[in-house]
């Protein structure tokens, strides 16, 4: 397992054939019998925690390659924990966080513990709606006696339960639905769905209440976090990327409000100015050390 193991990560980013690979395993007995012993300890592997692959086309000799990733929540966490895990970052509009992780049946198909999980008979509205989520479906459903077709954006909970926000076909902006109201949920084909262009903003966001004096504020982050940024900041009137960093213009009329959106976002962005409003961060900041 060793000596495989090692092997894969120095071929990188090539990979192994088969027969290389039962070379350097050494396995005993018949040829046949090598590559199952092969499979079973690729498959031992990817149990431990690892990312190894076959990427050669259907039908051609298999090719292994040990992809690159951070294993720690595969070895720490229990296949179902695994899952809700991934059920939660599908709630949260997070739908690639599973495959960053590594999780398992991400790759080649979907997690079925995400349809299937405790709660799946319960509300099987919402474990379509994050199935869709997770492969980007178009969905169709009977919502207050109208056929909908959606392109799912994400959900959140609310008062009334869990609510959908996609785009309507046929409508200028994003509906809210409640999953509990859906009906006769149907899903497309995976990348079915339009994906989405603006963040979805409540009109009930503090963010967007005019408190203050209205000020441009330029923040920076990095373009694996700028959707997050723009999600919980708001659209910039303004950006522009520079290498491997994003720098955004946003119009703030509620500073408090803008100020633990930052703490929420943590080192995922920088406030570059206006002074004022780094001073008032730093301000606050400080005061909670006292």
């Amino acid at each position: 397992m060793t000596r495989v193991l090692v092997a894969l990560v120095a071929a990188e980013p090539k990979g192994i054939p088969t027969p290389r690979l039962l070379k350097i395993a050494a396995f005993g007995g018949g040829e046949e019998h090598h590559v199952r012993q092969l499979k079973r300890l690729i498959e031992d592997l990817n149990t431990a925690g690892w990312d190894i692959r076959n990427t050669a086309p259907p039908g051609q000799t298999a090719v292994y390659r040990a992809f690159a990733g951070d294993n720690r929540l595969r070895l720490t966490l229990t296949p179902a924990q695994q899952a809700e895990l991934a059920r939660a970052a599908l709630i949260a509009g997070d739908s690639e966080f599973a495959e960053r992780a590594g999780i398992e049946g991400t790759r080649a198909e979907p997690i079925p513990e995400l349809r299937t999980a405790q709660r799946a008979g319960q509300d099987d509205a919402l474990d379509k709606v994050l199935y869709a989520l997770e492969r980007r479906c178009r969905l169709r459903f009977v919502y207050k006696q109208r056929h909908r077709v959606v392109h799912p954006h994400f959900v959140y909970p609310g008062t009334s339960g869990w609510h959908l926000v996609g785009h309507e076909d046929g409508s200028e902006k994003d509906k809210r639905f409640v999953t509990d109201r859906m009906s006769a949920v149907r899903v497309d084909l995976p990348r079915t769905a339009h994906p989405r262009h603006e963040p979805f903003r409540d009109e009930l966001d503090p963010l967007t209440w005019g408190v203050d004096e209205p000020v441009d504020v330029t923040v920076e982050t990095t373009p694996e976090h700028r959707n997050q940024v723009e999600t919980l900041l708001g659209t910039p009137s303004y950006h522009e990327v520079d290498d491997d960093v994003v720098r955004l213009t946003i119009r703030v009329t509620h500073r408090s409000a803008f100020r633990n959106r930052v703490y929420e976002l943590g080192p995922r962005v920088s406030v570059l100015g206006p002074e004022s409003i780094r001073s008032e961060l730093l301000a606050e900041l400080e005061s909670f050390l006292d």
